[in-house]
């Protein structure tokens, strides 16, 4: 059988184009009237908001120095959409809140993207940042995430350094009881996140203040900082791990970096010095510091520690983080 299509008067060409030219026009016309104003009211329409999402803002103790004025914290959270477990949440407290929160906090709802159909599970995510506009506050992290040290108050470029206790207490005294008060959260699945600073801040956690969290993600972690001494706390822990009863629950640390950070490019020569002096500085630190191998090392022996690695293929110090976080939010909704 064959179907009988419509024939439709055809044009010449010149006359052709000449209709299609009036109608480009007409468009023309059409957008730069007020029916345009779609572009203007996009312009001036509300930001975007994340469902699920809530923050406030907490102050704390400035950094020190004369007249150092109070710093003000900014407590992200987002919640499953879906109704807790009877034990409670878990929760994963990530550091970095300003650039981490968003991408964090979209992973976990995409695990709900398939609907009550699909059983799944989720965490509160809890995003610890600051309330400017900056991604990254550098003064402040380089403060709260490296470990009270004998030596120089100040870093490389005069930010002062050394306030990670202050901050844990900021956590556990202020922060937590918060979020527990909120919500229905589950005390047994706690997880600790952070990269590079944010990484060197979770290590010292484990190390000094066992058991705060029973899981750690410590991603990229900046061991080289003052030449490898967040180590120093290794025998500490090792010894109180080993007077834990046998029946104490297991803590559980991850320790991620990209492919190109465990092998960095070999260099036959030494390194031009910059115009920064304190990005030399740093950078040779960086190449004679230890890093995750000693750390693994000196973990070995720990009883009650389930240690994991992972290494993400192609990613250097910046690209790794997002894996990580990735990373860190399966292991907190673990069982």
């Amino acid at each position: 059988m064959h179907i009988a299509l419509p024939t439709f008067p055809t044009l010449p060409l010149a006359q052709l184009a000449d209709v299609t030219r009036r109608r480009l026009l007409g468009l023309g016309a059409a957008l730069a009237l007020p029916g345009c104003a779609w572009q203007s009211s996009l312009q001036d329409a509300p930001p975007v908001t994340l469902p699920g999402t809530r923050q406030l803002d907490l102050r704390a103790p400035g950094m020190p120095g004369p007249g150092a004025p109070e710093r003000v914290h900014r407590i992200m959270v987002a919640v499953p959409p879906a109704p807790p477990p009877p034990q409670g949440y878990p929760v994963l407290y990530l550091l970095d809140g300003n650039l981490l929160f968003t991408p964090t906090a979209q992973l976990m709802r995409n695990r709900f993207a398939r609907g009550p159909s699909v059983p799944t599970q989720g965490a509160v995510v809890v995003g610890l940042g600051y309330a400017d506009s900056a991604v990254l506050d550098l003064s402040a992290r380089s403060y709260d995430y490296t470990p009270p040290a004998p030596g120089p108050a100040t870093d490389e470029r005069g930010r002062a350094e050394g306030g990670a206790d202050h901050f844990l207490d900021f956590i556990d005294q202020q922060v937590r009881p918060l979020v527990e008060a909120s919500w229905p959260i589950d005390r047994a699945r706690q997880t600790f996140f952070g990269h590079s600073y944010g990484g060197l801040c979770v290590l010292h956690a484990l190390l000094t203040r066992p058991g705060g969290f029973q899981r750690y993600v410590a991603a990229s972690p900046s061991i080289w900082w003052r030449d490898g001494f967040v180590l120093q706390a290794l025998p500490g822990f090792v010894d109180h791990a080993a007077r834990q009863p046998a029946d104490a629950p297991a803590l559980q640390l991850l320790l991620t970096q990209g492919e190109r950070e465990a092998r960095p490019a070999k260099q036959t020569t030494a390194p031009a010095p910059s115009s920064d002096p304190a990005r030399d500085a740093i950078r040779r630190q960086r190449q004679n510091a230890p890093g995750i191998p000693a750390l693994m090392e000196g973990l070995r022996g720990a009883p009650g520690l389930a240690l994991r690695y992972a290494s993400f293929p192609g990613a250097d110090h910046g690209s790794a983080m997002l894996p990580a976080a990735q990373q860190a939010l399966a292991m907190a909704i673990e069982d």
